[in-house]
């Protein structure tokens, strides 16, 4: 009985990671050039977020907006415009910050919203090194 039950609860927690990990879309960060990168950084608006059409249903809606958490305290990512290539909407970002003499390692976690609902969530590193001004 032990290991039929053992084997059930192995079975379920590998469907769960497998649904969870497929229903995630990879997410790149993107310049005006073509060039992807694994991370935002800060002190930039020239990045843009690229989220696959079909997370959003298939096309990009009218009233796209985004909401970032786990970003250090004054650290923020604003959504300016949104783009489509192929099938990707490239959510352009500007990525900043209220204290640049403090580092920046932290994954935001951005949940794309339209008409109050989050269509999808995307979680992307953003890094910031300290420097004085």
């Amino acid at each position: 009985m032990t290991t039929l039950l053992l084997r059930a609860v192995t079975i379920l927690t590998l469907a769960t990671s497998t649904a969870v990990a497929a229903s995630t879309p990879v997410t790149f960060a993107m310049d005006e050039n073509g060039m992807e990168y694994s991370a935002l950084q800060t002190e930039s608006s020239w990045m843009a977020v690229e989220v696959p059409l079909s997370a959003l249903g298939g096309s990009v809606p009218g009233d796209l907006g985004i909401t970032v958490s786990g970003l250090p305290a004054g650290t923020a990512v604003v959504l300016d415009r949104v783009d489509t290539v192929a099938q990707t909407a490239l959510l352009y970002v500007t990525v900043s910050r209220s204290d640049t003499s403090t580092t920046v390692n932290a994954v935001a976690q951005i949940a794309v919203t339209s008409g109050g609902t989050v269509r999808t969530t995307v979680a992307i590193p953003v890094y910031g090194a300290a420097y004085d001004h």
